[in-house]
């Protein structure tokens, strides 16, 4: 039997199961970024306006970690730079799980097993994940495309802005097959391939704040941004992405070959043959089923932090050379210190990423109904509301502990490259914490909708997120009145270590958080499972 025999069929099974989350996941980029272009305009309407623009956001060293240098002070080029960081994010995520869900997680929870006993090839199922993942995001590179020209855009630029998201999908949907045939789990596959992204991203972050050419081409993210949309529109960075894509897709074929169906290529560790005492609790459990990821996690936020530590004291010399930024620091209340700026600007952004870790380890709930292991655990002595409580206290636990890896990294490298390595760690591990009330105040979103309509608690969770992003873009690209953030719960949380601290806001973040969540079990405990 040939090894891509049914192939087409899987496509249409993945098309049919995904209908609703691949438009929703490749649509919110298409349309990202065509937003955001419109708005540009109407920001920066005049050729000076967009100039003071571009010098103020290439001399910000955290603009330039997080989003990377201006190419162009035209309103096409502000818009491509504004926008291509968070679509390319997006349409790596959107890639990844589509891959890992429709392979490893189809092996695992058995179906692929059933499809195998039938004419499907041993291929196939790769092969039809890997398709439909490039084809959404080419599709998503037309839309783009057609969007932008649409708004009276050059079309070459459009082509090209189109082209540069889609790129970054098809490598990270290379990758996630890869890895899909490394490790028995899809979580954990998924943390491998999320991992790679997150060090990639911070490699060209690093790349761009140190304005070091050689370092960019150490990352995918690097080559898509030499593309440089309405700013010269290079195609030839598609080269290495092709390339480093079809390695990518040999390396999983070859490991697809090799493994038995529902194995990987890395061997799984035997557990003793009587459980650990300390099992025996609902929150141990939770705590064993979660820990892999959350050391994941973990290790990214202290090493990312680290790295941040590393390049502040020449971030600091940055903001310190421009004007405006220290005026705005002062305004923060941060004393003029750079630094201090530098901090508090990176942690906002970061917690907002750590938000991700948050509602993934929550929506883990649904994961063990709907596989049915919450099943068999509540046929015993635990009841669900135990049940529930064991991983929302993994969760807590286990956003501060990221959050504080974030705090510590950074504490650390800073305060030795000062000499005050103590007191640098106590002030951004606490300016890190400090955080947590806005984390979990979205992470009591998916508790809430999945204690009263389940099927919707991933959905609900990440459009919450995303509307917090769009309200921050609305702000800073169409002026709207900064009042709006009062409902963004980062907006609430004093801004350290610029700002002064209050215990107010995070009393009140606590508090919605708490009662969001009881609202959520409190449906749990009424409702059918399943």
């Amino acid at each position: 039997m040939n090894t891509l025999t049914g192939t087409g069929g899987l496509i249409r099974l993945i098309l049919r199961r995904d209908r609703v989350r691949l438009p929703v996941w490749y649509g919110l980029v298409a349309l990202l970024v065509i937003g955001v272009a419109g708005s540009v305009a109407a920001a920066f309407p005049t050729e000076e306006a967009r100039q003071a623009f571009l010098h103020t956001t290439n001399g910000d060293p955290t603009q330039l970690m997080m989003i990377g240098p201006i190419y162009d002070s035209s309103a096409a080029g502000l818009a491509a730079w504004r926008v291509r960081g968070q679509a390319a994010l997006l349409i790596a995520l959107a890639s990844l799980f589509l891959v890992i869900r429709s392979t490893r997680g189809e092996e695992e929870a058995g179906r692929s097993e059933l499809l195998g006993s039938t004419v499907v090839g041993r291929h196939a199922a790769l092969t039809a994940a890997l398709t439909v993942a490039f084809a959404a995001g080419l599709i998503t590179a037309l839309v783009v495309a057609l969007g932008l020209m649409g708004q009276g855009l050059p079309a070459q630029g459009a082509l090209v802005m189109g082209l540069s998201v889609a790129a970054v999908g098809w490598v990270f949907a290379a990758l996630a097959g890869l890895a899909a045939q490394l490790t028995e789990s899809a979580r954990t596959a998924a943390g491998l391939a999320a991992t790679a992204m997150a060090i990639l991203y911070a490699v060209r972050a690093v790349a761009d704040l140190e304005q070091s050419s050689w370092v960019s081409w150490l990352s995918p993210f690097g080559w898509t941004q030499r593309m440089r949309p309405f700013a010269g529109d290079h195609y030839w960075p598609l080269l290495p992405v092709i390339g480093l894509t079809l390695l990518l897709v040999a390396g999983a074929y070859r490991m697809s070959a090799r493994r038995d169906l529902g194995a990987g290529i890395l061997p799984s560790r035997l557990g003793p043959a009587e459980a650990a005492p300390g099992l025996r609790t609902s929150f141990a459990l939770a705590w064993r089923l979660q820990r892999g990821t959350l050391l994941s996690w973990a290790v990214a936020s202290t090493a990312f932090g680290a790295g941040l530590g590393g390049v502040a004291r020449s971030a600091a010399e940055q903001l310190n050379a421009s004007e405006a930024l220290r005026g705005l620091i002062e305004r923060m209340g941060g004393g003029g210190r750079p630094a201090d700026g530098f901090f508090a600007f990176v942690i906002y952004l970061m917690s907002q990423v750590i938000t991700v870790y948050a509602i993934q380890a929550t929506l883990r709930l649904r994961a063990e109904e709907t596989s049915g292991h919450a099943d068999v655990i509540l046929t015993g002595p635990i009841g669900r509301l135990r049940w529930a409580g064991g991983h929302l206290a993994v969760v807590a636990a286990g956003s501060a502990i990221v959050l504080a890896g974030l705090g510590l990294g950074m504490g650390l490298v800073y305060g030795l490259s000062t000499g005050d390595a103590g007191g640098e760690i106590a002030r951004l591990l606490g300016a890190s914490l400090t955080r947590l009330p806005s984390v979990l105040v979205l992470a009591a979103v998916p508790v809430l909708v999945y204690g009263l309509l389940p099927r919707l608690a991933a959905i609900v969770a990440y459009v919450a997120l995303g509307l917090c992003f769009v309200l921050e873009f609305a702000v800073e690209l169409l002026h709207a009145d900064p009042s709006i953030l009062t409902v963004s719960p980062y907006a609430q949380t004093p801004g350290l270590p610029v700002a002064e601290f209050t215990m107010t806001p995070l009393i009140l973040l606590t508090v919605v958080a708490t009662s969001l969540t009881a609202v959520g079990l409190a449906a749990l405990r009424r409702r059918d499972l399943g």
